[in-house]
């Protein structure tokens, strides 16, 4: 698999992060390279551009590079982590110095007013809704706004979502796979309904989630099988691996009165969300907990928990892979004391198993259902 983008006299080296995980693909994709064309074509150079969802860096590190945009500068908004990991380093690959002419932001910060934007069609439908309606504060009849998605992405929905926060919608033809959705803001002003509040009655949590949270307002199979089957004992430091919006340290703040939790996930939004069903249900323990943005656990101190609790995601935005799982399992081994637990909760087909026997030697298996696992792992 290639990894230098050629395009519009422009040649990029590209890697996703981390590469030794993700060698073999590709830090782009064709929707990525018809939103560059569509901003190389534009007559008139941009003052102010906004990214929104690039996921290894590529339009920025493209955009940044062309003498076109010396002077424009560029917003680059990302709720991941590891994107901007992979930004940071594509930039360093290429020898590009983004000085002031970059100023990131985070998925949860507002929006500045832009000539152009270019938005990557985000996974999740709940996180476009919630992203077109934030754009509509910024947006004119004369702003210059395209989409790009892979065909195999792209649901009715979609379209859907477009008509009824920006009023309407056309599409470049397809290429490779992929095509541009072009926004036409007509002064549409909608209600924003994220972050949502619900609750989980069983376990007496009220809970708030912001848009781009795994498994928005509902609850999760595997967590709720581990709700119910938690690991009892005296833990001191509890680490919610991949905690999306914070429930499985709830329960732990429930059950270990006197432990300290950090909640630790790859997704802005995830952590705020977690920091709001904190403040919800259990304000007098706020000062108790630590919500870290990263990647599984690469800033976490070695031998600092005794009990590290993980429901481990199989993809990569659209992308199918156990490299997450690894690295979180390898991680938790790192970073557990003597004696310290990691309690993983999985799809029985995924067959975690003999990974974790290679990391710690051998498993427990705590309960079990017909779709989930609980295992458990102690650090010898």
């Amino acid at each position: 698999m290639s990894h230098e983008l050629q395009i519009n006299s422009l040649q990029l080296s590209l890697s996703r992060y981390p590469k030794q995980a993700a060698s073999e693909l590709q830090a782009w994709n064709a929707a990525d390279e018809l939103m560059l064309n569509f901003a190389f074509e534009q007559t008139r150079v941009p003052q102010q551009i906004l990214i929104m969802n690039d996921e290894f860096g590529a339009l920025a590190c493209a955009l940044l590079a062309h003498p076109k945009f010396a002077n424009s500068q560029i917003h680059w908004l990302s709720d991941s982590f590891i994107a901007q990991q992979a930004l940071a380093e594509n930039l360093q690959a290429n020898n590009l110095h983004a000085n002031e002419r970059l100023k990131l932001l985070s998925s949860t910060d507002s929006l500045p007013t832009c000539d152009l934007v270019l938005m990557r069609q985000p996974k999740s439908l709940n996180y476009l809704e919630y992203q077109l309606i934030t754009l509509q504060q910024i947006l004119s009849a004369d702003s210059l706004f395209a989409c790009g998605v892979m065909l195999k992405n792209l649901p009715k929905s979609v379209f859907f979502l477009f008509e009824k926060h920006l009023g309407k919608v056309t599409t470049s033809l397809a290429k490779k796979k992929a095509r541009l959705l072009f926004g036409h803001y007509q002064g549409i002003h909608s209600a924003n309904p994220y972050p949502k509040q619900w609750k989980v009655a069983e376990h007496q949590f009220g809970l708030n989630d912001h848009a781009n949270v795994f498994c928005f307002g509902k609850l999760d199979i595997g967590s709720r099988f581990l709700l119910d089957n938690f690991p009892q004992g005296d833990f001191s430091q509890v680490i919610d691996l991949g905690c999306g919006n914070g429930l499985l340290g709830l329960q732990a703040l429930k059950h270990y009165p006197n432990a300290q939790v950090s909640f630790c996930d790859e997704s802005a939004m995830a952590l705020a969300s977690a920091k709001n069903n904190v403040a919800l249900n259990f304000p007098e323990r706020i000062n108790d907990c630590s919500f870290n943005h990263d990647n599984a656990l690469q800033h976490q101190a070695d031998d600092s928990a005794d009990l590290v609790l993980c429901n481990p995601p199989f993809h990569q935005q659209n992308t199918i892979s156990s490299h997450i799982a690894q690295q979180m399992f390898r991680d938790a081994k790192r970073c557990l004391r003597s004696n310290g637990r990691l309690i993983v909760v999985a799809n029985r087909h995924l067959g975690y198993h003999p990974l974790l026997k290679s990391y710690f030697g051998g498993y427990k298996l705590l309960a079990s259902n017909s779709k989930f696992v609980i295992l458990s792992c102690t650090k010898r």
